[in-house]
């Protein structure tokens, strides 16, 4: 009978592992790696490791010069991705460092930045669009170039926080449709503003990044670590504890 019951709660262990894998991976980006991303900078931006960060420039009177990389990896399910930016120029005139989730099939997008107006204002600024419904929000809070950005997903729910008094801050939250289930890219952007001639030079280092997600596709698994939800290992120490009583009032026998 014991045997029964020990093997029972092993069962359930080994269920409930299997049933709710979540995968991390990380890139501290001491170099690119083009399993993880591709470059797509543009008009004369730029995207490089260098340092042990992502370096993203753009090019004062090139207007829209962006630095900008694209996952190759999918984030699919709920997620929570996160990166830590530091904007070592940095103008008034429309500079922003960027970073984004945007679906697969192009019908869904959530992103959060941190720019420099024309007006001089510096806002985070976060917005998301989903199959024509958009909304977008700012908070004028900070002067200073350094932070963090975080995005996640949970069921249809979707938060947008950036860092401040050395917590998360909540920027936005909302609603997905019901049943929208579309796998997502992350997107790392640093660009200026469509101005011309007087168009900023900028340039910004990231570093830090993480996924969390129920799953992640389109990477070798060596990329990934696995990473129980907190639900599982809950259940895990629960089950252990079962063991370890059980154990105790079999010696007592």
């Amino acid at each position: 009978m014991k045997k029964i019951i020990i093997l029972s709660f092993v069962a359930v262990l080994t269920l409930a592992v299997s049933a709710y894998p979540q995968f991390l991976l990380r890139d501290n980006f001491d170099s690119f790696d083009p399993a993880l991303w591709t470059d797509y900078s543009h008009n004369q931006g730029v995207s490089y490791a260098e340092n042990g960060y992502l370096v993203q420039r753009g090019l004062h009177d090139v207007a829209g010069s962006t630095g900008q990389i694209n996952s190759n990896f999918s984030l699919v399910g709920d997620y929570s991705t996160q990166i830590d930016f530091s904007l070592t120029d940095f103008h008034a005139g429309f500079s922003a460092a960027e970073f984004g989730v945007q679906a697969i099939d192009g019908s869904y997008q959530l992103k959060i930045y941190r720019s420099y107006e024309i007006s001089t204002a510096q806002p985070y600024i976060t917005f998301w669009m989903s199959y024509g419904n958009t909304q977008r929000v700012q908070v004028d809070l900070l002067a200073d170039p350094n932070g963090k950005f975080k995005l996640a997903r949970f069921g249809n729910q979707i938060n947008s926080y950036y860092w401040s008094g050395n917590d998360w801050q909540l920027m936005m939250q909302d609603v997905l449709p019901n049943g929208y289930n579309a796998a997502g890219k992350v997107y790392i952007l640093t660009g200026n503003g469509n101005n011309g001639w007087d168009s900023p030079s900028l340039e910004a280092h990231y570093d830090n990044f993480t996924a969390d997600a129920s799953n992640i596709t389109g990477v070798d698994n060596r990329y990934l670590i696995a990473n129980p939800e907190p639900g599982t290992v809950i259940l895990l120490g629960t089950g252990l504890l079962g063991l370890g009583a059980i154990n105790f009032l079999r010696r007592r026998k």
